[in-house]
């Protein structure tokens, strides 16, 4: 059975192949095209729950979602569709509230490690916060992490310093890498971004 649900309204499409699924016999297939996110999604879950399993391919905007009736529906319920997609959220930002990785004996070169293996990462992050004393990477050349640090502003990133993390510490004027912020720019940047706290 093929359901075309291209251009419907949520939960339409949903309820669609819902009642398709349930006038199918065991062993037949049931192929549905949708050209929207909440549609789609919707429908994969409602797969999901029922131990259904789907075949997703996409043609341009246009999903073709695939599955095979393997048993009867164990669950009807539709109370967790949703019908409102916000956008995902764009590239990655690096949290530091801390200078060092955990409180052990090697938490600064372990996190020299995590900051310099992001590098490496498919997206990159295209900013890094320091708040409290995380500050000390962005202010000393000599601190195991600025190296680090260094590359991934190299790479891109914008490095973002905490400003009242400076003046509390007395750093203001010994920042080495990156621009000073304040508390609105980072928490505008962290309701932004997808967040990686280290």
């Amino acid at each position: 059975m093929q359901l075309d649900c291209r251009n419907l309204n949520c939960p339409e499409p949903l309820l669609r192949a819902k009642k398709a699924l349930g006038e199918l016999k065991i062993g037949e297939t049931l192929e549905i095209l949708v050209n929207d996110v909440a549609p789609r999604e919707n429908i994969k879950r409602f797969l999901s729950k029922n131990g259904f399993e789907a075949q997703i391919s996409q043609a341009g905007a246009d999903t073709l979602i695939k599955t095979v009736k393997t048993d009867e529906l164990k669950d009807e319920s539709i109370d967790d569709i949703y019908c409102n997609v916000t956008a995902p959220k764009r590239g990655k930002v690096i949290f530091l509230n801390e200078e060092q990785c955990g409180s052990g004996p090697i938490g600064k070169s372990l996190l020299a490690k995590f900051l310099g293996a992001a590098l490496s990462l498919d997206e990159k992050p295209v900013k890094v916060i320091c708040v409290n004393n995380a500050v000390h990477i962005t202010t000393n050349r000599g601190h195991e992490c600025f190296e680090a640090i260094k590359k991934l502003n190299e790479a891109g990133a914008e490095i973002l310093s905490c400003g009242s993390c400076l003046e509390s510490y007395k750093l203001v004027d010994k920042l080495a890498i990156g621009e000073i912020s304040n508390a609105y720019e980072i928490m505008d940047v962290l309701s932004k971004y997808e967040v990686i706290k280290l």
